[in-house]
């Protein structure tokens, strides 16, 4: 940490212990770089010190051999009144606080353990210093000023802005200026406005002042006094308001006399110049920023300092003696002549802005019309109207943008707000500036913004941005950002501005998106987005377990990735119906997903047309579902009703046909076959209720031994001769229950195409398992379709045992193949 005025501060440690002298000067040195610390071990010697070397700042402490603390104090004062003394002391009541603050200690600090204390301690050395510094200045200063305002060639004044405009203060130029002394004006004997100022100019001054002081400017105004011998004098003033909390207490400035006999005019054809006749008057004239020319009646410069002759670009010795229009022959016809004719015609002065071609320039000037000519004052104004016009090309756009925008000086007081602020805020102007800036914003954010600034100045930005809040005048508050940037003075910061706009339906309309957003990434169906070329913008996660393909894989690719051109057309298509439809707010249809390992996904499509502020397609929004499962209950169904419909259809009509025959010709034997057909619908329906739940997902799965299932399966056939060779055991993980099953259908399948006395066998593969039997086998042919529903060689059969089977297996992930077993019987084979 460096101070801001860049000059090391250096302190006298006084402590009896050297080791903790030591330590506290390298733990100030560590906390603020700019602290240049000597020690001393005793009162005594840290007054030695003190003789020989300039200090900023004392600390000592309390309780010291010889003369303690206190009267080490009391010492320092007699010679240093004012220089800053810190008491940094282990012993610590109020009773020596308050002798400390009796002696005029300047601050009082008690040791602590820890390394924090030497930070204190170094803050409050510190803070201490720079106020003794600021006092010296500002003493300094005021010591300056004195000089230099009693040795003005005129008359500074500090007076009350009332009728006759009393002083109270007045310098001693006075007495040369007006012949009257200072007292005489200050105690109201001798009143400026009454007394002073010549009658017929005090309605235009006072008029020409209060206009000034009303728009917050300084003044400058000419004018004559009568003096105290009665003679009538030309002078000019320059002045200002004094302002305390906004309100104007006085008026301050200086009253110069601007006769115009700056050389003797019987003297004139000796052409002596400024060097040559120097008077206290023509001293003023050099020192002054403006430039001046003394005209005889003739129109010869007769006197010009050197601000004129560079002002002209001129030296000064070119222009004395020379008549005024051979100097300034473009001046012919202009308004410079125009305006000092009339000032000598008038004899009255002049003030007017005018421009000089030759020069590109433009000029401010006064003219003073005197007995012996013209006095002459005048200054470029170039620089100052192109400022002037950047302002008012500035202002205009500060008061028609519609963003508030604000200035804050640097302890954050408002000091412009232009009317889309005050709109923004509810207030009118004058209410919000002078106020500090948290009546209409958070503290927090005001903090905040002041971090930011500093963070600005300190890197190679010129501004930052950030959201904040402002409080409405009826409490309401609104969500903004807030660009600002700092002003800086000599690098010094001084203050910032701002520029508002309100965000606060744009962060409504984020927090929605952002709900929306949760939403669709919680949704476990894919949600995608294209734009109007059919390209990916926007997918969820729930894309990738369904496809394998990550969003970041899908953004900006086509979706011909995951359809095919069959489905896209009929995507483009379903678009133009919604686009031809305004009515319709979505459709639907069923696609194939393409993979990206290759496989196919039935799927559901859902679209609809993304919104548009200006009507033109941008394009669309949908929501992908995978009906998989839906497509195979739906093929389940179709089977089901082809059962329904089909396979039972013929023992019913077995049924009708016999029972009609039994009523028509009483033969009993009729009877049989209707028992034969019921049989066979009562084997359907058991088929077709266990194929439905086979089609479910299987339940929970466990280690499951093959033969044992295999021998409850056994238990469920209708078996006769038939025998079970069991030729080696398998455990799986499988639901036990559905296992069952499984062997169930394939032995009773077995038994029925195998015969009465067929050996089923069940054994163990490599891959697996299997079940043969020793019967004639399946052709070749047919092999491929015995998984297929409704296929039966057996006039019992339903046609559903083996697609049960499948079914089983499938649901366990297993894979299932016919072949000939190696009695020329069928033999199926289990992959698991």
């Amino acid at each position: 940490m460096s101070r801001a005025d860049g000059q090391p501060i250096r302190v006298l440690h006084v402590d009896d212990e050297p080791d903790f002298a030591d330590l506290v000067a390298t733990y100030l040195k560590r906390s603020h770089d700019d602290l240049d610390v000597e020690t001393a071990t005793d009162a005594a010697e840290g007054l030695d010190v003190l003789s020989e070397t300039s200090v900023d700042c004392i600390v000592s402490d309390h309780d010291m051999p010889g003369m303690g603390g206190l009267e080490f104090l009391r010492a320092v004062r007699e010679d240093y009144p004012d220089l800053p003394f810190i008491l940094f002391t282990g012993k610590g009541n109020e009773e020596i606080a308050s002798d400390a603050i009796s002696a005029g200690v300047t601050e009082y600090l008690q040791k602590g353990t820890g390394t924090d204390q030497y930070a204190v301690l170094a803050n409050r050395i510190e803070r201490a210093v720079s106020e003794y510094r600021a006092r010296n200045a500002l003493e300094e200063s005021e010591r300056m000023l004195s000089t230099l305002i009693s040795n003005l060639p005129g008359m500074a004044y500090r007076c009350l802005n009332e009728p006759g405009w009393p002083m109270v203060f007045v310098s001693d130029g006075c007495r040369q200026l007006t012949g009257y002394d200072a007292d005489a004006l200050v105690d109201g004997d001798v009143v400026w406005g009454e007394d002073v100022l010549v009658e017929e100019d005090r309605d235009a001054l006072w008029a020409t002042v209060q206009a000034a002081l009303d728009a917050g400017d300084p003044f400058e105004v000419t004018y004559r006094i009568d003096t105290v011998d009665g003679e009538k004098k030309w002078v000019w003033e320059q002045g200002r308001g004094v302002y305390e909390g906004g309100e104007l207490i006085a008026l301050e400035g200086i009253i110069l006399d601007v006769d115009t006999r700056l050389i003797d005019p019987t003297d004139r054809q000796t052409g002596r110049t400024l060097a040559n006749n120097v008077t206290g008057r023509e001293r003023v004239l050099e020192r002054i920023g403006d430039g001046f020319l003394a005209l005889d009646d003739a129109w010869t410069i007769s006197y010009a300092n050197d601000r004129a002759a560079e002002l002209v670009e001129r030296d000064s010795e070119e222009l004395v003696g020379e008549q005024m229009w051979d100097v300034f022959p473009d001046g012919v016809g202009s308004d410079f002549e125009a305006e000092y004719e009339a000032a000598m015609e008038t004899q009255q002065p002049v003030q007017f802005e005018a421009y000089y071609e030759p020069l590109e320039s433009w000029f401010e000037v006064r003219a003073f019309p005197g007995e012996h000519g013209l006095s002459i004052y005048f200054r470029d104004v170039t620089e100052r109207r192109e400022r002037e016009h950047r302002l008012e090309r500035y202002r205009t756009l500060v008061e028609n943008v519609g963003d508030p925008m604000y200035v804050l000086d640097y302890d954050g007081t408002i000091t412009m707000a232009n009317q889309a602020m005050a709109d923004h805020l509810g207030y009118d102007r004058a209410e919000i500036v002078g106020s500090h800036s948290t009546r209409f914003m958070p503290e927090a954010d005001v903090e905040r913004g002041t971090e930011l600034l500093f963070e600005v100045m300190d890197s190679e930005r010129t501004w930052a941005t950030f959201e904040m809040e402002t409080i409405h005048a009826d409490g309401t508050r609104t969500i903004n950002e807030d660009k600002i940037a700092p002003l800086t003075n000599e690098g010094e910061f001084v203050g910032s501005v701002g520029v508002i706009r309100d965000i606060t339906d744009r962060k409504a309309r984020e927090r929605e998106l952002e709900r929306y957003e949760t939403i669709i990434q919680t949704v476990e169906d894919p949600v995608y987005a294209l734009d109007a070329q059919g390209r990916f913008a926007f997918v969820n996660e729930a894309v990738e377990p369904l496809t394998g393909y990550t969003p970041e894989e899908l953004i900006g690719e086509s979706v011909t990735t995951l359809i095919d051109e069959d489905d896209y057309r009929t995507g483009v298509e379903m678009v133009q119906r919604l686009l031809e439809e305004p009515e319709r707010t979505y459709v639907t249809y069923e696609i194939t997903l393409q993979t990206k390992d290759g496989g196919t996904v039935a799927a559901e499509n859902h679209i609809a047309v993304l919104p548009s502020d200006d009507g033109a397609f941008t394009g669309t929004a949908g929501v992908i579902r995978d009906i998989t499962d839906r497509k195979e209950r739906e093929q389940r169904l179709e089977e089901f009703a082809s059962v329904v419909s089909h396979d039972l259809q013929s023992p019913l009509n077995v049924i009708t046909g016999r029972a009609e025959l039994a009523l028509d010709t009483g033969e009993i034997h009729h009877v049989e076959n209707i028992l034969d057909a019921a049989d066979r619908m009562d084997a359907l329906i058991d088929s077709l209720l266990t194929l439905a739940q086979q089609g479910q997902v299987v339940g929970d799965v466990e280690d499951t031994s093959l033969t044992t299932v295999a021998e409850q399966a056994w238990q469920q056939v209708q078996t006769s001769e038939a025998s079970l060779e069991l030729r080696d055991d398998l455990s799986l993980e499988a639901d036990p229950d559905r296992l069952r099953e499984l062997l169930e259908n394939l032995l009773s399948n077995a038994v029925t195409h195998g015969g009465e006395d067929a050996t089923v066998a069940v054994g163990t593969t490599e891959e697996g398992f299997y079940v043969d039997d020793d019967g004639s086998g399946i052709p070749a042919e047919r092999q491929s379709k015995v998984f297929e529903h409704g296929h039966s060689t057996s006039d019992d059969g339903t046609g559903l045992g083996l697609t049960i089977v499948q079914r089983i297996a499938d649901a366990h992930g297993w894979s299932v193949t016919v072949t000939d077993s190696e009695s020329g019987g069928a033999r199926f084979e289990f992959s698991v």
